[in-house]
């Protein structure tokens, strides 16, 4: 039996760090961000289009959550990529940011529940969503394996 590529399970262990995807384009701000999660706390795999990002999901990574721009290369934006995980990886969380806030209304309802953040955006309101987010998910994990960070913002 062929194992769909994106049906990848949860890792079980209570233990694990939560670990986050972040898809963004520009490397300046994918290093800034990546770099602040992890010192929070969280293990941070990165990707700068849609498509590292799928190869990325199509390991036995596990990941909690994932956090992608909206304007991406190639021929996936984060939107596509947002739809293509909620249908092969339901329940996975994706949260979206964009420079331009009128995608804000596509965004939800694209994700849902989960928020959209215009550029530029507070990181530690992203830190604390994404908190909630995993919590709502696993909550053995959302706090004690992860640092309290605050003090900074991107600016993307």
């Amino acid at each position: 039996m062929r194992k769909d590529p994106l049906s990848i399970r949860f890792a079980k262990s209570e233990d694990r760090t939560p670990a986050l995807l972040i898809v963004e384009d520009e490397v300046l701000i994918r290093l800034s961000v990546a770099d602040y999660l992890r010192d929070c706390g969280f293990k941070v795999f990165e990707a700068a289009d849609a498509g590292e990002a799928l190869d990325i999901l199509a390991t036995e990574t596990a990941v909690d959550l994932v956090f992608s721009d909206v304007a991406l290369p190639g021929t996936m934006d984060g939107f596509a990529l947002a739809q293509r995980i909620r249908a092969e990886r339901p329940g996975l969380p994706v949260m979206l940011a964009s420079g331009d806030s009128r995608k804000a209304a596509i965004a939800r309802d694209l994700c849902e529940n989960e928020p959209f953040f215009a550029k530029p955006y507070d990181i530690d309101d992203v830190v604390r969503r994404i908190r909630g987010l995993i919590r709502s998910r696993r909550p053995e994990a959302a706090d004690g394996r992860v640092r309290r960070c605050e003090g900074a913002e991107a600016r993307g």
